[in-house]
C-alpha cells in the first residue's frame, strides 16, 4: 500500500493524510481511528510519517486527539446560516450538541469608541470560554450596560453557571433581542486566545463583532467573539441582482475587504 502511495505526487505524509481522509469519510462521528503504530505497520512507513499525517488532519479539524485514548473522527463544524439571530446555546443545541461555558472575567469595564453605548456609560464586562460537548471552540467578550445588568439581576454567580445563556437570560427577564449588526473577519489568533482554544502557533480564527438591540433600539450587549475556524462554518444563499439594482444597494449591505467595498450580506456566527 505504501508503494502505491509513493507513486502519487506530493510528500508521503500528505498522501497518507489523503488516504486517512477518505477512510474517515465513511466512519461516523466519534469513531476511533487505528493507532499510529498500527497505521505505520499497515502501510509500511515510519511512525513519524504517520504522526505528521494525523497532525495534518487534526489541524484541519477532521480528527480529535484524546490523551491516553487515541484519535477520533471529529464532529462536523457547526454551521451558521446568516440572517437568523440565534444565541450560541440555541444554535449548538439545534445541531444536537451540548453548549456550556467557563466564566473567565466579570466586572467593571471602561467605555471605548465604537461601542453602541453613549460615551461615559458604566459597563459590565462578561468574558466566557464557550464549549461544545466539552471542547473549547470560542471566546465571547461581552460588554453590557451596568444599569441594565443591575436591573435584571445579572451577577457573577448567575453568569458562572455552566448552562448560562445571555440571550435566554434576557428573555427570562422580559427583554427580547430584536436585531443585531455584525462584522466578521479572519485573522491570526492572539497568543492568549491560542492557549484557551488549544490552537497551534499559526492558527486562524474567525473574529466577530456583534451589537445586539431591543426593538426600541436600546443596546443590549456588544460582544467581540473569537471562533476556532476549524469548528465554524457559515452558509448563505446568494441571489444575483441586475446591475442597476446592485449599484443602489445601501451601505449597510457592504462588506469591506482590505479597504475596498464589495456588496453582500454581513455574516457572522453565534453569540449570546
Amino acid at each position: 500500500m505504501a508503494a502505491g502511495m509513493r507513486d502519487r505526487d506530493g510528500p508521503l505524509y500528505l498522501q497518507i493524510a489523503d488516504r486517512l481522509r477518505e477512510d474517515i469519510a465513511s466512519l461516523g462521528e466519534g469513531a476511533r481511528i487505528p493507532s499510529e503504530p498500527q497505521l505505520a505497520r499497515d502501510w509500511g512507513v515510519s511512525r513519524f510519517t504517520v504522526a505528521k499525517a494525523v497532525e495534518q488532519l487534526a489541524d484541519e479539524g477532521l480528527i480529535t486527539r484524546r490523551q491516553g485514548s487515541g484519535s477520533f473522527v471529529a464532529a462536523a463544524p457547526l454551521r451558521r446560516q446568516p440572517g437568523y439571530l440565534l444565541s450560541f446555546t440555541e444554535a449548538v443545541e439545534a445541531a444536537g450538541h451540548k453548549a456550556t461555558h467557563q466564566l473567565l472575567a466579570f466586572g467593571e469595564a471602561s467605555w471605548q469608541p465604537g461601542l453602541p453605548y453613549p460615551e461615559g456609560t458604566a459597563l459590565v464586562r462578561l468574558d466566557r470560554l464557550r464549549l461544545v460537548d466539552g471542547m473549547a471552540v470560542a471566546l465571547h467578550r461581552s460588554l453590557i450596560s451596568a444599569e441594565l445588568a443591575r436591573s435584571i439581576g445579572l451577577t457573577r454567580d448567575v453568569a458562572a453557571s455552566h448552562s448560562f445563556s445571555l440571550y435566554r437570560f434576557f428573555e427570562e427577564r422580559g427583554l427580547s433581542v430584536h436585531g443585531a449588526t455584525e462584522r466578521l473577519i479572519a485573522c491570526t489568533a492572539e497568543p492568549g486566545d491560542r492557549e484557551l482554544l488549544n490552537l497551534g502557533a499559526d492558527a486562524v480564527v474567525v473574529a466577530v463583532t456583534r451589537h445586539s438591540f431591543a426593538a426600541d433600539g436600546t443596546p443590549l450587549d456588544a460582544v467581540n467573539a473569537v471562533y476556532d475556524a476549524r469548528r465554524y462554518s457559515y452558509e448563505a444563499t446568494l441571489v444575483r441582482q441586475p446591475r442597476n439594482h446592485a449599484s443602489n444597494m445601501e451601505k449597510s449591505d457592504e462588506i469591506h475587504f482590505d479597504g475596498a467595498r464589495h456588496d453582500g450580506p454581513r455574516l457572522g456566527p453565534w453569540n449570546g
